[in-house]
């Protein structure tokens, strides 16, 4: 398979007004990466298609890389015009580079692919889009530098984290210490690169309730931080910011979903009821550094959340409160093998949950677990909400269900 040469086409109103659109991203003062993919020999006229229709041209299309199974993938546009193949990269944990490394893969990108990159992307991982009668040696080149192909298939993917404490000043935990544990621990670190399980499984890291690795909702196992009670308040520095009109305490209080802020403005008082902090930290992010996370810091492990999956999206459910998210390895492992003897293809670790019951899988596994299991937060109603019933709840919903049935038919 090889990437197609750009073509040309006479007639189409959707591809002339694509072009359109990446003639006018070619202007302007600012470099143009639509210039420098054309450089490269990418598929520019099948990007202008996309974008002329308003949706992706790509279909699944098919490569084979000798003793590679997962990082890599192949698309073809419909008319079979074009083709494409891009490699899935390991990122270094936050994805933060060392110079001579990222000159190093930007090397790779120029004599085995297109000359791109694109180094975000939900995967967690580099995008490399390489020349097809290359790949094979671009795999070794890869490994050469010591990283490798992921990302892709029924595998367990790279793990997704937050850039932490190395620039985030809201990071209640280091979450690239976390991801790196996971990333080598033996019992994971073997299967990231086999086609293994039912489905993708996924470990994402947030070092605060802000979630930006969006772990609660995309992820099989999850954690986040946050803290015990109420945020700490530095009255002095929030006056100061009420006084600079920086900050809108009214509007703060109104904001507050579990409706704990309380503002005197006679006294110029802020406070903050710990039993009714939903930890939304959206008084945080608007009044940093005058409110803070608590000093009681903790971690909720949360498992079963997935955008896809055969039974719908899912929220992760909360499984327990830690101190430490490395204790919870041995649980995660004996999930991960229940979940992969008894699922069918393409059902997600959310979607076995569903099917058996959270309260009974969490159970049968309680053991390797370090704390007691805890769906709720000291102080606040959850964790995380969740679509993804208990037992309890099932039943209950059941229940209701067959009893409206028998009112109306009997």
């Amino acid at each position: 398979m090889a990437s197609s040469a750009q073509g040309t086409s006479v007639g189409d109103p959707l591809l002339d007004k694509g072009r359109e659109y990446l003639n006018r991203l070619e202007k302007g003062p600012w470099p143009s990466y639509v210039t420098e993919l054309k450089k490269g020999g990418y598929p520019i006229d099948a990007y202008a298609k996309g974008l002329g229709q308003g949706f992706s041209p790509w279909y699944g299309g098919s490569a084979r890389i000798p003793a590679v199974f997962v990082g890599f993938i192949a698309r073809r546009t419909k008319d079979g015009k074009y083709t494409e193949l891009h490699f899935r990269v390991y990122h270094p944990s936050g994805q933060i580079y060392r110079t001579d490394d990222l000159r190093k893969l930007l090397d790779i990108a120029d004599q085995y692919g297109l000359g791109s990159v694109e180094a975000v992307g939900q995967t967690g991982d580099m995008i490399v889009p390489m020349q097809a009668d290359k790949a094979n040696a671009a795999v070794d080149a890869l490994r050469a530098i010591g990283t490798d192909l992921g990302g892709t298939g029924d595998t367990y993917r790279d793990t997704a984290v937050c850039v932490g404490p190395a620039l985030c000043e809201y990071a209640l935990f280091d979450s690239l210490a976390i991801r790196d544990f996971y990333f080598q621990y033996p019992d994971i670190h073997s299967k990231l690169s086999s086609q293994l399980f039912p489905f993708k499984i996924k470990l994402k890291v947030s070092a605060c309730p802000m979630d930006c690795s969006r772990a609660t909702h995309r992820s099989d196992f999850g954690f986040v931080g946050f803290w015990e009670g109420a945020p700490a308040i530095d009255q002095k520095g929030f006056r100061e910011r009420v006084e600079k009109k920086e900050v809108d305490p009214e509007k703060l209080a109104k904001q507050c979903p579990g409706k704990a802020i309380r503002w005197d403005a006679a006294t110029k008082t802020l406070s903050i009821d710990g039993t009714k902090c939903q930890k939304s930290s959206n008084c945080i992010r608007h009044a940093f550094p005058a409110i803070k996370a608590g000093p009681n810091r903790k971690i909720a492990f949360t498992i079963g959340g997935n955008a896809k999956g055969r039974w719908g999206p899912k929220m992760a459910k909360p499984v327990a409160v830690l101190d430490d998210a490395r204790t919870v390895a041995p649980f995660i492992v004996k999930v991960i093998d229940y979940w992969s003897d008894r699922s069918p293809h393409k059902d997600r670790l959310g979607d076995l949950l569903v099917q058996e019951g959270y309260d009974k899988i969490v159970a049968k596994f309680k053991d390797s677990l370090p704390v007691e299991t805890s769906g709720h937060v000291p102080g606040a109603p959850r964790i995380v909400t969740s679509s993804v019933l208990s037992d309890a709840e099932r039943k209950t919903y059941a229940d209701w269900s067959q009893a409206i049935a028998h009112e109306y038919e009997g």
